[in-house]
């Protein structure tokens, strides 16, 4: 619809509603209105005081439209050097771009920060529309100045797309994937999916528990039955929901500092989920995969001093091996605050014990093993051997808003629930399609320092 499309719309709009007014107060001529009626009059010039605003606004446009028409020059962009010629008032951009030498940077954003932005301009559309304000998000997106490639994959998304025009189905599954990026370099399953086992969601994997039994024998001795027990392995569909509420005025400030807040939070919410998931002795359910310490060998921990911290990984280590798995691909998760204890223990010549560990964070090792980090391990020294995980994720975020819906903003044990419509807030919604599951019950092992976890 064009702007003279949509002026037409709005004057026939506003002509019925004026109508409906009329009816109504002819309908009580003769005596006092009804309080129904009154409501009903007030409701209309309600409407149509908002339509007549609307339709002032778009008036200003076309008349913008039609000045900008006739004080015009050639104008060509088919190239940045263009665009800027064309800016400038070239009378022939595309001659004057041939002879300007620039190096032009583009004018992205943050990492991340792009779909955070993509986010926030739909987020504010509907909140205006449904204030009654028809504002589309590439409206947004240009008058906050975001990243161009968000205001590129608006513009686009208004039209049909087929092999001529579909690059904005790129652009946007470009800053997509920087998001992705971003969460993936934060959680735990994450930073070991580059070696487990990729799995369809909905699927049942049949698979070897243990292996049959070999022997050397004599000429006349019995030979070792050979009996391998197997077992299926159960791969659902589960998705993650992390959800970030905004006051509206928050949301519609366009410092740079709001897009990177909206970004990490958005982040943080989905990252916080999937570990605390992920490292615990949870079993699977329709809502949620199985932790992977589910049904683990638990080894509980001596103490925290060199000798007792050695004993206790050295049981660890030997409690995996001695289920058939060997140590190569395996990786240590703990929390940052253990790792950070265990870098400060010394031999007695003042050394540190554990050299590996007073490595900068993301390159830790212990005993030779990569180490993963996360303060969702609080109360864990976990061994992990992601070859033997399956892994489904379709690799996607799907965003959602609204608010109107009340929110828990505590727990389940202790509510407290929020009207979002009531608070001037909005809530932001992000879902993840991604479930795990243990190929063996052995893939992990772990040490407790709680005597807690079941």
């Amino acid at each position: 619809m064009n702007w003279a499309q949509q002026r037409a719309q709005l004057l026939a709009t506003i002509k019925s509603k004026k109508g409906s007014r009329v009816a109504v107060v002819e309908k009580s001529a003769g005596r006092t209105s009804s309080d129904a009626e009154e409501a009903e009059i007030e409701a209309l010039d309600i409407d149509i005081g908002k339509l007549e605003k609307n339709l002032k606004r778009v008036t200003d446009i076309i008349a913008d439209i039609e000045a900008a028409e006739k004080t015009a020059t050639p104008a060509a962009g088919e190239s940045e050097e263009e665009a800027a010629e064309s800016a400038k008032g070239a009378a022939d951009p595309v001659e004057s771009a041939k002879n300007v030498h620039t190096s032009v940077k583009p004018n992205h954003a943050k990492k991340g920060i792009g779909f955070a932005q993509l986010t926030k301009a739909k987020a504010l559309a509907v909140l205006q529309q449904k204030q009654g304000n028809y504002v589309s998000p590439i409206d947004i997106a240009k008058s906050q100045g975001m990243d161009p490639r968000v205001i590129q994959a608006l513009e686009k998304a208004a039209t049909v797309l087929d092999t001529s025009n579909s690059s904005a189905l790129i652009v946007e599954n470009q800053l997509a994937n920087e998001f992705i990026e971003m969460l993936r370099a934060e959680t735990i399953v994450d930073k070991l999916s580059s070696q487990m086992r990729a799995a369809p969601f909905n699927a049942t994997i049949p698979g070897m528990a243990t292996g049959g039994i070999a022997a050397w024998v004599g000429e006349g001795e019995a030979k070792p039955a050979t009996n391998p027990t197997f077992n299926t392995v159960e791969i659902k569909h589960h998705k993650l929901a992390g959800i970030v509420v905004r006051t509206d005025d928050l949301l519609k400030l366009s410092s740079p500092g709001t897009d990177q807040m909206l970004r990490d939070d958005m982040i943080e919410a989905c990252a916080a989920l999937i570990d605390n998931t992920f490292i615990d002795t949870a079993a699977q359910t329709t809502k949620r995969p199985a932790g992977v310490l589910n049904g683990a060998t638990k080894i509980d921990h001596t103490g925290t001093t060199v000798t007792e911290y050695k004993a206790d990984l050295a049981s660890l280590r030997a409690s995996f091996i001695s289920n058939g798995l060997s140590l190569k691909g395996a990786y240590y998760v703990m929390s940052e605050t253990r790792a950070s204890d265990m870098s400060e223990l010394t031999d007695a010549l003042g050394n540190p014990y554990y050299r590996g560990m007073d490595a900068p964070f993301g390159e830790k090792t212990l005993k030779g093993l990569p180490v993963i980090e996360s303060e969702t391990a609080t109360d864990v020294i976990a061994l992990i051997k992601p070859s033997e995980l399956y892994l489904a994720d379709d690799g996607a975020v799907e965003i959602a808003f609204s608010d109107q819906a009340t929110i828990n903003m505590g727990t389940d044990a202790e509510q407290v629930l929020v009207n979002l419509w009531q608070q001037n807030m909005t809530a932001i919604r992000a879902e993840r399609h991604i479930t795990w599951a243990k190929r063996r019950v052995t893939a992990a092992a772990y040490i407790n320092y709680t005597n807690v976890i079941a």
